[in-house]
């Protein structure tokens, strides 16, 4: 059995540590780190403080590298917030004990904090920060290229450091200038003050490190620069992703269009090898599918197939139908129920609410036996996630082609419920009560 890379002690004593916090704070940084929650899980602790940390916890596979630089990166946050508020605290002595009890664990774990980050001390401890990458670096600098020479602004209509802004920290990303104490300071120093510093600087940059980092990391700087509130002009939004994605079709990639924000696109990224079946696009702002959970949930389905994250992309796929059901019974209903993570139950209340109902009268046996069907993937998914998810301890691990499958199954059981609904709102059949609702499918 591969040892989990990040310890039991340590993750035991940051889950203490956030006893302090409110539910909010805790919340926040688990999400920034992009760590999901599994609410239907029932830890063995006390008080809904340590249950939300483990419910976190219970959502990572510590044994990836990958998961484990996700929990890296909130403990890192979490330290850094709290030595910033040491000033403000009542018990500042005992406060600052703890932080310094928090840095021994990751200690014994090989790991070093420092200013804001968290790295590796020892060898064993240094595979957890060796990143895997689809997107070559062949792909990057040929969209650095492109973009040097073609003189398009990456920061768009804002400024340099109000473009990074949104995807990093700088006040707490380090200073290559000793008179500065940030990265903040420096982008203004040289890019506005002195303009010293390339157009192009940003590329190769190491503190943000586009050429080495995550595929994640990478696609979401390309999709910040096609941000509404980056590039206003949807046309020349467009023509820029024609433009990216001509490089990352290399690499099974693309760029497409995810929600809406004022009638403007924003972007997505897509992996166009993992085999996975694609959810239809949005049609409105309104519809379940442009809500930014969900379209980020089946952009991670097929991110973890392409990376070979199987477990992953068994969890996300569960995860992606519960969102879909919760946003159509929210449509339908005004509210979502709690079904403490049964499934199969939330997934008979939408399909009751949508009249899709085996027993109906009017329906044909044939269309019947379509109904049926749902009903078994989605029986059939809520066991798959606890014997072969990364939510719980597994008890196999999936093989790449039942990873697609329960991905794929899960996809086409969404896009069917989500179109019907909007096939009979069209038609003026769903009413404010959908049981008193004439539907048709």
């Amino acid at each position: 059995m591969t040892a989990e890379l990040i310890s039991k002690r340590t993750r035991n004593e940051f889950r203490e540590f956030l006893v302090g916090w409110t539910l909010r704070e805790i919340e926040a940084e688990f999400e920034a780190a992009r760590i999901d929650r599994d609410r239907s899980s029932e830890p063995q602790v006390s008080g809904q403080r340590r249950s939300s940390v483990e419910q976190h916890y219970r959502t990572l596979d510590l044994t990836r590298p990958a998961d484990a630089r996700r929990l890296l990166a909130a403990f890192a946050s979490i330290i850094e917030r709290a030595e910033r508020n040491l000033a403000t605290v009542p018990a500042r002595e005992q406060v600052e004990r703890s932080i310094a009890q928090l840095k021994a664990c990751l200690a014994q774990d090989g790991l070093a904090y420092f200013h804001g980050s968290i790295t590796s001390d020892t060898p064993e401890a240094h595979v957890i920060f060796e990143v895997q990458r689809s997107i070559s670096e062949v792909t990057r600098r040929a969209v650095f290229d492109e973009l040097t020479v073609g003189q398009i602004a990456w920061c768009g209509r804002l400024s340099e450091q109000d473009f990074l802004s949104r995807l990093y920290d700088l006040s707490s990303l380090p200073s290559h200038d000793k008179r500065f104490d940030s990265m903040d300071s420096d982008i203004w120093q040289h890019r506005e003050n002195n303009l010293d510093w390339d157009a192009d600087w940003v590329f190769t940059d190491g503190r943000i490190d586009l050429v080495g980092a995550t595929d994640d990391a990478f696609l979401r700087f390309l999709c910040e620069m096609v941000h509404p509130v980056v590039r206003p002009d949807s046309s020349e939004a467009k023509a820029l992703v024609a433009v990216l994605n001509r490089h990352l079709v290399a690499d099974d990639w693309k760029l497409v269009e995810g929600k809406l924000i004022s009638g403007k696109p924003t972007f997505v990224a897509r992996h166009c090898g993992s085999g996975a079946v694609d959810l239809p696009d949005p049609m409105h702002a309104a519809d379940v599918l442009s809500d930014e959970y969900v379209r980020e949930l089946s952009g991670k389905c097929d991110s973890r197939l392409a990376s070979d994250d199987l477990d992953g992309a068994v969890t996300v796929a569960r995860t992606l139908l519960e969102a879909i059901l919760s946003g159509l019974e929210s449509r339908l209903a005004g509210a979502k129920g709690n079904y403490k993570g049964d499934l199969p139950k939330q997934f008979k209340q939408v399909t009751k609410l949508l009249r899709l109902d085996e027993q109906r009268p009017d329906l044909d046996d044939r269309f019947k036996d379509v109904i049926r069907g749902l009903v078994m993937v989605a029986n059939g998914l809520a066991p798959l996630r606890n014997k072969m998810s990364d939510g719980y301890a597994r008890e196999r691990k999936p093989a790449r082609h039942h990873a697609r499958v329960v991905v794929n199954a899960s996809k086409t059981v969404a896009a069917f419920l989500v179109e019907s609904y909007l096939y009979q709102r069209g038609k003026g059949l769903l009413s404010a009560s959908s049981s008193t609702a004439e539907v048709a499918t």
